[in-house]
């Protein structure tokens, strides 16, 4: 509705997962160059959890942007499977078309696939996103598929990508020895005062080359303020004051502007 009165040629805090996003401060920079780290040595098991909103699946995302060719990867977005659906799924994304019922033959015929892309020097990632909402059947599977090696080395890196209750769930006692295995943890921690500014002038300057659009120091203080750093929240903040803007004729994002917009936004969605 007021893209074209700000110069936008898209919105610029739509709630999408467009990597082209994504603003790199210090903590999402170290988390890609971690995980990719992670891949490269064959790390195994590595673990991404932040808030809800806190850039997760557009991290993941770039991520997959980034790895080499050499890493074939699948990404499962819908954990709510049972283990023999789980695992279906990691194989029909890297490729595998296989409809055995078993789980053993599944399992066997990823493992193969693997030992022959390792041949070619190659490797492979799996990733689980709201991996919170796994089983314990389906993350003792996935302790299964960790198994996969040769003498030498992970033939299947695995993220598991969640929030915070994924870490409370595996320091449980039944899945401790998953715990053990998780050698690389990266953890999103919510915004700062000025990672928010930067965050803001980011995403606006992405979404064109002439906008007019701006947005107050106060008025951002007060974006940090009520979302608490986390980006989801700073984006329907955002939004909603760029449309109180428009409908009163101004470029200008002030502390007005702010307040107008947070009487839109419902009380629980910053209480929840």
């Amino acid at each position: 509705m007021y893209e074209e009165y700000f110069g936008f040629k898209e919105k610029p805090f739509s709630h999408t997962p467009n990597t082209k996003f994504l603003y790199l401060s210090e903590q999402h920079d170290a988390a890609l160059r971690t995980l990719l780290y992670g891949i490269e040595s064959r790390s195994g098991f590595m673990m991404l959890t932040g808030e809800v909103g806190s850039g997760k699946t557009t991290t993941i995302r770039t991520l997959l942007n980034l790895v080499a060719d050499s890493v074939e990867t699948c990404y499962i977005f819908n954990p709510l499977l049972n283990t023999l659906d789980l695992l279906k799924g990691i194989n029909k994304d890297l490729g595998l078309e296989w409809e055995s019922e078993s789980c053993q033959v599944q399992i066997e015929r990823l493992n193969q696939h693997l030992l022959a892309i390792n041949q070619q020097g190659k490797t492979a990632v799996a990733i689980i996103d709201e991996a919170q909402n796994l089983s314990h059947e389906a993350l003792e599977m996935v302790r299964m598929l960790s198994n996969l090696e040769t003498e030498s080395q992970k033939l299947l890196n695995i993220i598991l990508v969640g929030q915070p209750e994924l870490t409370e769930k595996l320091a449980s006692r039944e899945l401790r020895q998953l715990s053990q295995r998780i050698q690389v943890h990266v953890q999103l921690c919510p915004l700062s005062l000025n990672q928010t500014y930067g965050y803001i002038e980011h995403r606006l300057n992405t979404s064109g080359e002439r906008v007019s659009a701006r947005f107050e120091k106060d008025a951002i203080k007060r974006i940090f303020k009520k979302s608490k750093g986390i980006p989801r929240l700073i984006n329907n903040l955002c939004d909603l004051s760029l449309l109180a803007a428009f409908t009163q004729n101004t470029y200008i994002i002030d502390k007005n502007i702010i307040k107008k917009a947070m009487k839109e936004v419902p009380h629980y969605v910053y209480h929840s």
